[in-house]
């Protein structure tokens, strides 16, 4: 028994000199001067100065306890890393855009409960959010969105792009590569459609989420966490216009997005490749590979299905199955705020043509199918919608008539018919209408 004692009393007092020593080594927390603070109402900045400023600032405030090594190194590496996302101390040296773009995944962060970090909660519990905070964060960030219904500029600008790919689209003389070594796939347009989706934060847009068979066969069985190797994911941006009605409908082309699983090239990223091309020419964007784990840490908030936003998985809403085109092919997707609707627009090869050329002037052989889902919040991105339920299918036909003319059929060949805003079933010629009136998306 004395013997015990006696190692134990050794053994504590080897670790307090030890824990002594590495205080020689326990790093200073700098403090960087303050250059220019963030700008927001006093409930806002009050919630960011509990839950946020002692990592993402220069003004960190520092319990006795953060300062003793060991824990000071964990302390000092957390800070370093959380100012080189954002500073809260030097937030005027970013644009307006980028200001928008990170306080909006400030928010979705807190918002899933990744931000503040569990651990650092767990000693600081002043800074846990509360509802009432998530609120104040939501509100706020909703009034920065600088989308405007009947932006005349961004559609004199989508006028123009559609003038220029309608009578010129021609193929890629070469194809664009990114910094991280992914590459653009020429063709995905004739992949399966994911999910429609579209945004209303400080990125105004409407998307569509293409998936390669390998992607579509894992989101039909559910096999999304993980994603196997080989899926690869294409979105596909467009700015937006809204006219007073509602509806919401593609404006200029932006860019495609892809995403490829390669456990094998991207292990630090969870296996996936992430790329951007920008504007009609696909410029890669970011300058190095490094722009490669940027997008996973924003990828990160979907991580229960397989760090993929807007795939919601199937077994969830049975009505929600991926749609079988039977070869027609994507024409446009569009919206409707007061109905809270998401449809697509798909044809055969003469009904695309026929929708590019907008003369009217429709043949025999024309078919278009219009499948529209009830809009529904996206879990992964607050300021985001996706489609949900499926609603209706409607197609239509142009088929030969008397004295070699030709006429329209028109059927919901599932779901209920339409409604318009005030509930109230839509007219087939108004339904006819609104589908021949669609045109073209810009695509690359």
């Amino acid at each position: 028994m004395p013997n015990t004692r006696k190692k134990a009393a050794i053994y504590g007092t080897v670790i307090l000199l030890g824990l002594i020593i590495i205080q020689f080594w326990s790093p200073d927390i700098e403090k960087p001067p303050v250059t220019g603070k963030i700008k927001a109402p006093v409930a806002v900045i009050a919630i960011l100065d509990k839950a946020c400023s002692d990592c993402h600032s220069n003004e960190p405030k520092l319990n006795w306890y953060d300062k003793i090594a060991p824990a000071s190194w964990l302390v000092a590496s957390d800070i370093r890393q959380a100012r080189s996302k954002f500073n809260l101390s030097t937030w005027n040296s970013l644009t307006v855009a980028e200001q928008q773009g990170l306080f909006w995944e400030m928010v979705n962060m807190a918002i899933s409960g990744k931000m503040p970090l569990g651990a650092y909660v767990l000693l600081h519990h002043s800074a846990k959010l509360s509802s009432r905070d998530i609120d104040v964060l939501k509100k706020y960030v909703s009034s920065l969105s600088a989308f405007q219904p009947g932006d005349t500029a961004g559609t004199a600008a989508a006028e123009r792009q559609f003038a220029a790919y309608r009578q010129n689209h021609p193929a890629l003389s070469m194809v664009p590569t990114a910094a991280d070594s992914v590459t653009y796939v020429p063709g995905f347009q004739k992949w399966q459609i994911i999910s429609t989706t579209n945004r209303f934060d400080n990125l105004p847009s409407i998307r569509v989420v293409y998936g390669n068979g390998i992607a579509a066969r894992a989101v039909a069985d559910n096999h999304i966490n993980p994603w196997p190797d080989g899926a690869t994911i294409v979105k596909v941006v467009w700015d937006i216009t809204e006219d007073k009605n509602g509806n919401i409908r593609p404006a200029s082309f932006n860019n495609v997005q892809m995403m490829t699983k390669d456990n094998r090239r991207f292990p630090a990223t969870k296996g996936w490749g992430f790329a951007k091309f920008e504007g009609t020419k696909l410029v890669p964007f970011g300058a190095s590979a490094s722009f490669n784990t940027t997008c996973y840490n924003c990828h990160r908030l979907a991580s229960d299905y397989g760090y993929v936003f807007n795939v919601p998985p199937l077994t969830r809403d049975p009505k929600r199955g991926l749609f079988n085109t039977n070869g027609l092919g994507f024409i446009t997707s569009f919206a409707n705020r007061k109905q809270q609707t998401q449809s697509i627009l798909y044809g055969n090869d003469p009904a695309r043509e026929m929708a590019l050329a907008g003369n009217n002037r429709h043949t025999p052989g024309e078919v278009f199918n219009l499948v529209t889902w009830k809009q529904t919040d996206n879990k992964y991105w607050y300021g985001s919608f996706i489609n949900g339920s499926l609603q209706s299918v409607e197609t239509l036909t142009i088929i030969p008539g008397l004295n070699g003319g030709s006429q329209i059929t028109y059927r919901v060949l599932e779901g209920e018919a339409p409604k318009d805003s005030a509930g109230i079933v839509a007219d087939r010629q108004a339904r006819i209408d609104l589908i021949l009136a669609q045109r073209p998306s810009v695509l690359p």
